[in-house]
């Protein structure tokens, strides 16, 4: 169902069609729009008005022109369900600070750098027309990062410079002009960067036909830039290409996944296989083989990593201004008391208030994290009681440590579990439902301590194997969906995992919750780490001892202890990809919060329960949705 009112933030550089790309699927779905543009653009003011005048609905579209400093105060405004954000990073991970706890969901489309890979096989006049396409062009949305294999070095180098020779830049509306201007600020951005890039050692190459008044950008070529210099890791700015070297194809992958950005790439190859395997094994939303730059609107469009996780084209350009049937709106969670600093920061005391009477429970359970049962960081552990009051058992008391090595397990075993086949994924999640079905009556038992119905319990672990019984039958299914657009050749809609996910259980359902939230999961490639209910951890902990023998090690680590300080260690941490936590309102606020440091995507409950005992909730479309992300692969063909 629609989500409501969307409030669109686009940065100053927009373009129409860029604008309309954002529109279109939200009126289409049924949402209304908020547009907030800037000053010195009247084309929206006129779609707005021409809008107003075909319809019936004079509010279905709605442009404000203001200043940024407007961005905080619309994406604040109480009816607003979605905000979605177009600009630069920094202004998105600010809104992503003061929006946590809001009731407005937030997309983010950050960043505008994207890659181009060259190989020796490639036709380097084509690649040399594909760089000036995507940096120097009026249709290039912002700088470029050019991958040049070490043996086609030097020929392609010069190639590219006298290519540069006969740029011409001018006006936009003159029809000979190759590129425009984009203002003072570009300008002046663009300076600074060459001049630091240069302090650093690269060599700068620009040429062009350029009119010497500003705000004119000549087209730049940086080259020779130290690997470790600042300028290599931050945002290319328009118009200018920063040239590195690589010896193979693996390195070359190497370089490229190393930035935190993962906007769009382009890889020039003859051979489709090497194509293939490049395209594949970059960290990008959009990858096209053998050409720039090519849209559709039947194709779906985004980013991963810091470029954001918005989407538009395609079903998932739909799925941004959707929600689940029959799930309310994202409910606010705000509290104005809530102290980022000190959330989670200390451990609270877990010691017995007097002697502990009756027999002695089983010694405590270790954190399971890489295939085996460990003792925590601290040495400590923790009391867990019965719906009596009575002690159930011990289990480990982890921390800041033990959640690092945890997240290190997990991505020592991603890119083995990645690679696995569908089948084998579907055939390892079948194994641990048939181990559950074993240890049905010793799960039930520990249910039946926490105050369920024996036949509830049973219940509730019967639902659990079936559960994973029917991820697995859905990873088997899954394919790749083979999309023909508007061109000659095919485009692949790619569903790839996200890599490391943090998982926080409710305390509700203890066992089939932690199932429910673990299948998805797996079934998509990733590797986790969760922390089970805090009420009753023993249950998914019987499960690990299942996992130990099942699965390769750090495929699934789950560490038992605070709920609030595990979720800051795992919110804080810069190298999980994603996070679910299904906590209170001041731990979803908390989690929202921290996320802005790698921009990992969240998925809160806001202190709202699940029904996971229901289909839609429990195992519905929207896991399955969350659980993977998309990449679309162009392959067109044609010279």
């Amino acid at each position: 169902m629609r989500t409501g009112v969307i409030g669109l933030i686009l940065p100053p550089t927009f373009s129409f069609l860029e604008m309309m790309w954002r529109i279109c699927p939200a009126l289409a779905v049924g949402c209304t729009v908020v547009a907030l543009v800037p000053p010195a653009s009247p084309t929206p003011l006129l779609l707005a008005q021409l809008s107003g005048e075909l319809g019936p609905f004079p509010g279905v579209l709605n442009v404000i022109s203001g200043p940024a400093s407007l961005v905080p105060i619309l994406a604040s405004q109480p009816g607003i369900q979605k905000v979605a954000f177009c600009g630069a990073l920094e202004e998105g991970r600010a809104l992503r600070r003061s929006l946590a706890g809001e009731c407005a969901e937030l997309g983010l489309a950050l960043g505008t750098e994207s890659l181009l890979l060259l190989t020796d096989t490639a036709d380097i006049d084509s690649a040399v027309e594909g760089v000036v396409d995507a940096a120097w062009s009026d249709r290039g949305p912002g700088g470029l990062r050019l991958l040049i294999q070490e043996s086609v070095w030097d020929e392609a180098m010069r190639r590219l410079q006298e290519r540069m020779g006969r740029l011409r830049s001018g006006r936009g509306l003159d029809g000979a002009v190759d590129m425009g201007a984009r203002g003072a600020a570009a300008c002046d951005l663009v300076q600074r960067f060459v001049c630091e890039a240069q302090s650093q050692g690269a060599q700068v190459f620009q040429a062009g036909d350029v009119p010497s008044e500003r705000p004119f950008c000549p087209p730049t070529l940086v080259s020779n830039l130290p690997p470790a210099s600042p300028c290599a890791q931050v945002e290319v700015p328009w118009p200018v290409v920063v040239a590195s070297p690589f010896r193979t194809a693996k390195e070359a992958l190497l370089v490229a996944n190393g930035t935190p950005r993962g906007g769009s790439a382009s890889v020039w190859s003859e051979r489709l296989g090497q194509a293939l395997e490049l395209g594949y094994g970059l960290q990008v939303g959009t990858v096209w083989i053998n050409a720039h730059g090519l849209r559709d609107p039947s194709v779906p469009t985004g980013g991963c990593k810091e470029s954001g996780c918005s989407w538009h084209g395609g079903p998932d350009g739909l799925y941004e201004y959707l929600r689940p049937s029959g799930t309310p709106a994202q409910l606010s969670c705000l509290s104005k008391n809530l102290n980022y600093d000190t959330f989670g920061l200390a451990v609270p005391s877990t010691l017995p208030a007097g002697p502990e009477i009756g027999p002695s429970p089983a010694p405590p359970y270790g954190l399971f994290v890489g295939g085996r049962f460990q003792a925590p960081g601290a040495r400590s552990s923790r009391p867990i009681r019965d719906s009596s009051g009575n002690l159930h058992g011990y289990v480990a008391e982890g921390g800041a440590k033990d959640i690092r090595g945890a997240v290190e397990a997990a991505h020592q075993a991603f890119p083995g579990w990645a690679g696995q086949s569908p089948g084998a994924r579907a055939a390892l999640l079948w194994a641990l439902a048939a181990a559950l079905e074993r240890r049905k009556s010793t799960l039930a038992s520990r249910l039946e301590r926490q105050g369920a119905e024996l036949k509830a319990a049973e219940a509730e672990v019967e639902l659990s194997a079936r559960r994973l019984r029917a991820w697995g039958a859905r990873v088997q299914a899954q394919g790749h969906t083979l999309q023909v657009a508007g061109l000659r050749g095919p485009v692949l809609r790619l569903r790839e995992p996200l890599g490391v996910l943090a998982v926080v259980c409710p305390d509700e359902w203890p066992l089939l919750a932690f199932v429910s939230l673990l299948a998805p999961a797996l079934a998509y490639g990733n590797t986790v780490v969760m922390v089970p209910s805090a009420a009753c951890p023993l249950l998914a902990l019987e499960v690990c001892q299942d996992m130990a023998t099942v699965f390769p090690a750090g495929l699934a680590n789950v560490v038992t202890g605070d709920r609030d300080h595990l979720t800051r260690c795992l919110a804080l941490h810069q190298d999980v990809q994603a996070m679910w936590y299904f906590g209170s309102a001041q731990g979803s606020q908390f989690v929202e919060w921290a996320s802005a440091g790698n921009l990992k995507p969240v998925w809160a409950s806001r202190g709202c329960p699940r029904a996971w005992d229901q289909e839609a909730e429990g195992a519905g479309p929207e896991l399955g949705l969350r659980a993977a992300r998309t990449k679309a692969l162009w392959l067109p063909m044609g010279d």
